[in-house]
């Protein structure tokens, strides 16, 4: 079994380790999303009088959360006239929305974000300020050679560091790119918060990522949650036979020490 797979398994399965990941994925709460006050009189009206076109217009406009999962909701946000020009998709659609209630309509389109939406923000704002490293600008990081600082910047800038510099091959964003001394690190970085699917295609990603070759940087997958217990539902077996640079957010800093 790989060193870091084996320390994240004894660290996963010890007391403590999910009050010491909320330093690195802190769990905000979100406010409410409101629709402006001028509006909800004219929302209540065309709900009231079942005017299916109308009502979904004015979700669609206003509502920064469409109020029900509708695979066909973002093709009439990208395409406002499509909205008149499918009357039975807008009633199939309105349908819904009326079985809600109102209030209950307008509760979930004023819901607050989704909190994993915001994880992968979370670890690179952690990942920047509590790693001791410095952090840098494209220039700096490749004169440094004998510290350890970190690329600052979003996903767009330190993906195309890591394939305009290092010649990586990436077929997705990253989630941090590093150097100790003169060794370059790029990971990424999940939060797997359900079991099943989320956290098989978390573990596959991770391996694919690792074992593409290219570049001259060391690669590494960043894990954390329900992707470490050993349960029916898990991948237990087949971590534990991977000898992937796969690891916790909390053992990261002893990582990037080992390489020094």
């Amino acid at each position: 079994m790989n060193e870091w797979i084996k320390k994240s398994i004894e660290l996963v399965n010890s007391p403590g380790y999910l009050d010491n990941l909320h330093e690195v994925y802190e769990m905000q709460i979100n406010p409410e999303r409101p629709l402006p006050d001028k509006i909800v009189p004219i929302v209540k009206e065309a709900f009231d009088k079942k005017q299916d076109e109308e009502i979904v217009k004015l979700m669609i406009k206003y509502a920064d959360v469409f109020p029900v999962k509708d695979s066909y909701v973002g093709f009439l946000r990208a395409n406002e006239k499509a909205i008149k020009e499918n009357p039975l998709t807008i009633k199939r659609i309105a349908e819904r929305l009326y079985s809600l209630g109102f209030d209950r309509m307008l509760q979930e389109a004023t819901r607050p974000k989704e909190t994993n939406r915001q994880l992968g923000n979370a670890f690179r704002k952690w990942s920047q300020t509590q790693l001791n490293c410095d952090v840098v600008g494209r220039n700096e990081m490749l004169a440094s050679k004998e510290r350890i600082v970190i690329l600052d910047g979003g996903d767009k800038i330190l993906k195309e560091f890591a394939k305009d510099k290092l010649g990586c091959t990436l077929k997705k964003g990253i989630d941090i790119v590093l150097k100790v001394n003169e060794k370059y690190v790029i990971g990424e970085a999940k939060f797997l918060t359900t079991p099943g699917g989320e956290q098989d295609r978390g573990f596959d990603d991770a391996h694919a990522f690792i074992n593409e070759k290219s570049g001259k940087a060391i690669r590494i997958a960043i894990l954390d949650g329900y992707i470490w217990l050993k349960n029916k539902k898990g991948l237990h077996d087949k971590i534990i036979r991977c000898d992937d640079n796969i690891m916790s957010a909390l053992i990261l800093k002893e990582f990037i020490e080992s390489l020094k």
